[in-house]
């Protein structure tokens, strides 16, 4: 039995541990509530807007004696429309960009 389709679907690779993400999550998801940070998908919820936040396997990219965490990340989108989306996803990217990019 599948479940419902989401609205929106996003994908990245992204320079974190799964720990790492976690702790950072909470400033880039406001005034949003994460719940089940033991499991996978996370569920994050704002009155009837909910994000799953799934993780994959926690990979280290290898460059020269440089080690970089690196790790799949998707967000499903239920209950948004497009601009609530974009707005999501814009705070999302601020809070966990790393670098200079």
């Amino acid at each position: 039995m599948t479940g419902p389709v989401p609205d929106f679907t996003w994908r990245a690779q992204m320079g974190f541990t799964r720990a790492e993400l976690l702790r950072a999550l909470p400033r880039a998801v406001t005034p949003y509530e994460i719940r089940n940070t033991d499991v996978n998908p996370v569920e994050i919820v704002f009155d009837n807007h909910i994000v799953h936040l799934h993780t994959g396997p926690e990979r280290l990219r290898v460059i020269a004696s440089l080690r970089i965490p690196e790790l799949p990340v998707t967000l499903e989108f239920f209950g948004f429309d497009e601009i609530e989306f974009e707005s999501f996803l814009s705070r999302f990217r601020r809070y966990l960009q790393k670098g200079g990019g």
